[in-house]
């Protein structure tokens, strides 16, 4: 489903039930399919819900930019459920360069931040999973030890399909899988986790400002991981 394909609505009402398959949503009585047309059987009526009123706040045209609980559950069942490994991989591979490894000691300023806000995410992440990352001061590679990204792709492994879905919009658009685990967890709010991730970014502007495409990032950034745990609060009922 893609906006630039200017589909027509072509329904007048969207309905969630509860039918004997599960949960599902329905456009003027049929059910609602994914791109890859597998019927879509949601693990709520919370989220099915979420998902029919996505449907019915459409206009004349269908903008799928417009329904990202749809999105994730499609993310969900049609990529993940049929490419998992190739998923999972994919996401624990943050940890061998994940963004809160690589701190700046060129300011005091900077390097107490990186203390205050990066440093408790990786001792969580040490005692969450059994698995203390390496830091370096630069941009140049740091090895991560091979028993820590074994523990973090064993945890990433044991997250289901849905929950994997809002996993990977966190971790990819963010680059920090500490930070994405963190937040699935309830460790940190979406703030917080906003906070982690740019860190630098907003120093940075702080001292010679900011931009209108930095901004216009930051926003999507913040979009993103609240739109993540929405979902998650949906599926978590």
């Amino acid at each position: 489903m893609s906006s630039s394909l200017a589909l027509k609505r072509f329904y007048k009402k969207a309905t969630a039930e509860s039918q004997e398959e599960g949960f599902v949503v329905l456009l003027d009585g049929r059910i609602v399919k994914t791109p890859e047309q597998v019927s879509l059987l949601f693990p709520t009526m919370r989220l099915a819900q979420a998902v029919a009123d996505e449907w019915d706040a459409q206009g004349k045209e269908i903008d799928s930019g417009t329904m990202p609980m749809m999105t994730l559950t499609c993310t969900a069942i049609d990529w993940i459920s049929s490419d998992r490994d190739d998923v999972v991989e994919g996401i624990a591979a943050y940890a061998g360069h994940d963004l809160l490894c690589y701190w700046d000691d060129s300011m005091s300023d900077l390097q107490e931040l990186q203390k205050e806000v990066w440093q408790p995410l990786l001792d969580w992440t040490a005692l969450t999973f059994d698995a203390p990352l390496a830091v370096t001061n630069g941009l140049l590679s740091v090895d991560q030890p091979a028993s820590t990204l074994k523990a973090l792709y064993n945890g990433v492994c044991t997250i289901p399909n849905m929950e994997l879905a809002a996993l990977s919009s966190v971790v990819r658009i963010g680059g920090s899988l500490v930070v994405g685990l963190a937040l699935l967890k309830g460790h940190i709010t979406v703030e917080k986790a906003q906070e982690a991730v740019l860190l630098h970014e907003k120093f940075q502007h702080q001292r010679w400002g900011v931009d209108e495409e930095a901004e216009e990032r930051h926003v999507n950034i913040l979009t993103e991981f609240r739109t993540a745990m929405k979902f998650l609060s949906l599926i978590r009922d």
